[in-house]
């Protein structure tokens, strides 16, 4: 086990509960392979933590305990029981949520959600291509998982019993989902409870879905009684999937569906009465920040300039990078260069399967903004 020491104080953050530890903060020259266990000290000798080492960017250890304890299959087994004991009180009888959600659930840089007896992960750690065994061993202890499909630095792991596709109920809706070449994990369910928030507003309504992927939103939005749904993606993939998920569940016939740029279909194809947009993370770092909020500004002005008086906009941004008070005034400016005047109805956030570690305001992503324009 190698250790690495921080420079003076700065091992404070860490204590309080943050589990990054920053490249410039280390005091020792780094010998470590990328995803080794590593020991992590302050400058005075204390150990801070237990964690795995990563040789790019800025985070150079992600911390997996505070204790010198073995990262074994019991330690798995004991993060994915812990998790899942949240999950099932919030859906107790839902086969689908996220059961793993990174730093919040103390298996940090690792996403997982369930689909019925399956379980989708992906990372971009190293640590977890060498713990991939453990990791399905552990899943596959529970008798309703019966395969564990793991996407890691760009390769694919597949434990047990993983097809094609598979058939999930998810708000009501049944939808087929892509697991040989899955967007992020499959479905995007931190968005399951604002898309059903916002359904209230679709009755009789031309509605607009941009970065419609698999259709959750187009398909509820025509449950909720809209007059006729259009969703764009610029996957050909995602359209295909979004069209039979709208047959599945008996609305194909309100539901046209177009593989395309989602800002130019919308200049083109208005106007709308409601608009929704969620497009994909465009800040993974702060470096692309004000790109992304300028490609939010602009993107809403469009919406608003598809949408009739009285019209309702759905918008979302999902990158950390972006706060939610950027994102706000993002759809402010977008709004006054509209000439258009709007005001809000609700502010969200991801489901709570996602949940936000207090001490690390990074795991807070998703800002959900439903407005009606005046």
């Amino acid at each position: 086990m190698k250790n690495l020491t921080l420079k003076p104080n700065e091992e404070k953050r860490i204590l309080r509960g943050h589990l990054w530890v920053f490249r410039n903060e280390l005091a020792t020259d780094i010998s470590a392979d990328d995803g080794e266990i590593v020991d992590v000290f302050s400058a005075n000798g204390r150990f801070v933590g237990r964690g795995f080492y990563q040789t790019e960017g800025g985070i150079a250890v992600r911390i997996l305990s505070r204790h010198q304890q073995e990262i074994s299959l019991p330690f798995f087994a004991k993060r994915l029981s812990e998790a899942l004991y949240l999950r099932r009180l919030l859906y107790p009888r839902e086969l689908v949520y996220r059961w793993i959600h990174g730093e919040s659930d103390k298996l940090p840089g690792l996403t997982a959600d369930r689909y019925s007896e399956v379980v989708v992960a992906k990372s971009t750690c190293t640590f977890y291509v060498h713990h991939a065994n453990l990791l399905a061993d552990a899943w596959l202890s529970y008798n309703e998982i019966r395969g564990v499909r793991m996407e890691i630095r760009g390769q694919v792991f597949t434990f047990g019993d993983v097809p094609s596709t598979v058939l999930v109920e998810v708000n009501g809706l049944r939808l087929s989902v892509d697991l040989d070449n899955p967007q992020k994990t499959g479905l995007f369910l931190d968005q399951r409870e604002n898309s059903l928030a916002a359904m209230r507003y679709l009755s009789g309504k031309r509605v607009f879905d941009g970065h419609c992927y698999l259709g959750l939103w187009s398909c509820l939005a025509a449950r909720a009684g809209a007059h006729s749904v259009f969703g764009v993606d610029s996957s050909a993939k995602a359209i295909e999937m979004a069209q039979r998920n709208a047959e599945i569940n008996g609305v194909a016939t309100a539901c046209q569906f177009h593989c395309g740029d989602v800002a130019a279909v919308l200049a083109e194809s208005g106007p709308y009465e409601a608009v929704f947009l969620d497009p994909p993370a465009l800040a993974k770092s702060e470096s692309h920040r004000n790109k992304a909020i300028s490609f939010h500004q602009a993107l809403n002005r469009t919406a608003l300039d598809a949408l009739t008086s009285g019209g309702i906009l759905i918008t979302s941004s999902c990158s950390h990078a972006v706060s939610r008070m950027d994102f706000l005034e993002a759809l402010k400016r977008a709004a006054r260069s509209a000439r258009k005047e709007i005001r809000i109805l609700e502010v969200r956030g991801a489901s709570p399967d996602h949940p936000v570690l207090m001490s690390m305001p990074e795991t807070e992503y998703l800002t959900c903004v439903i407005s009606q324009v005046l």
